[in-house]
């Protein structure tokens, strides 16, 4: 959702735990621990690391991500039954493994494990992957998720691949969006689900997710958003197509930055076309099996 997380690199926040950074980072340096690949900057990556003392606080300049994790993993929860029931196959999700890219400080990673999936969180920065590991170690349930240093074009050079892949607000920070997308459906099992959630590219967006947070109340440090890399829905969803995935559902992702609260709703409203996803938005797609 930010600039610091450019390239790859996910802002992620948890309650209750505020770990300073040199205790995350273990005194390594934060513009020499970049994992490299195609959609990575060194130097975006870098300056997002530096702010790694402030990842823990939900009142801090990410609190956003904080308020946007619930009804997105609320989403994808139900994109995962709904692939089941086509599947016929039961609820019990423990036998399906996930990958997070761009994972950050590991807040939907944590969250996705907690839903009782394998889980691998994946962030081209090596400090990012420290603090998601200190946070991990508050929950001891939290044995079904491991971090990695890594990027998805490495795993897909590996030849790794998952039932469940998501990248959320990576997207419109990454220098080569359709080779991202590219990656993350070979990423994906046939017949897996792909969800990614980001912005659109339209004046509501510039004011909701740029001048309010930035110009109005300074919640968001300026100059964290470039609009010119706001991805609309319907260029998302053509670059899956390219790649092999078919979009199976587009929902809006309602932020009221005033407020503090996000609500998921549905992209369209009777006769009026893509109203509810005039701003942030999350999308699945399914691999063709």
């Amino acid at each position: 959702m930010y600039r610091w997380l450019q390239k790859g690199s996910q802002v992620c926040y948890a309650r209750g735990l505020r770990v300073p950074y040199s205790t995350a980072n273990s005194g390594h340096s934060t513009i020499h621990k970049v994992a490299k690949c195609n959609s990575v900057s060194e130097s975006e990556v870098s300056k997002f690391a530096q702010l790694s003392d402030s990842w823990w606080d939900p009142h801090g300049p990410f609190k956003y991500l904080h308020t946007m994790n619930v009804p997105r993993i609320q989403f994808i929860r139900s994109r995962i039954l709904d692939l089941q029931r086509s599947l016929q196959s039961q609820g019990d999700l423990s036998n399906l493994r996930a990958i997070d890219v761009g994972c950050g400080g590991g807040l939907a990673s944590e969250s996705l494990a907690r839903l009782g999936m394998r889980v691998v969180g994946v962030d081209a920065a090596h400090e990012n992957i420290s603090m998601a590991r200190v946070h991990q170690l508050r929950d001891p349930m939290l044995t079904n998720l491991e971090y990695k240093h890594t990027t998805a074009e490495q795993l897909v050079a590996q030849h790794e691949q998952f039932d469940i892949v998501v990248s959320l607000e990576v997207i419109e920070h990454v220098t080569h969006a359709f080779e991202f997308i590219k990656s993350l459906v070979r990423l994906t099992r046939p017949g897996g689900l792909i969800v990614v959630s980001t912005m659109n590219r339209t004046l509501v967006s510039w004011l909701v997710d740029v001048i309010v947070p930035e110009y109005v109340m300074g919640s968001v440090p300026r100059g964290t958003h470039d609009v010119a890399k706001f991805v609309p829905p319907e260029k998302l969803s053509e670059m899956f197509a390219a790649c092999g995935a078919e979009t199976v559902d587009v929902q809006g992702l309602v932020l009221d930055p005033l407020r503090n609260v996000c609500t998921l709703v549905p992209r369209d409203f009777g006769l009026l076309r893509n109203v509810g996803v005039q701003a942030n938005y999350i999308l699945a797609a399914r691999k063709k099996a």
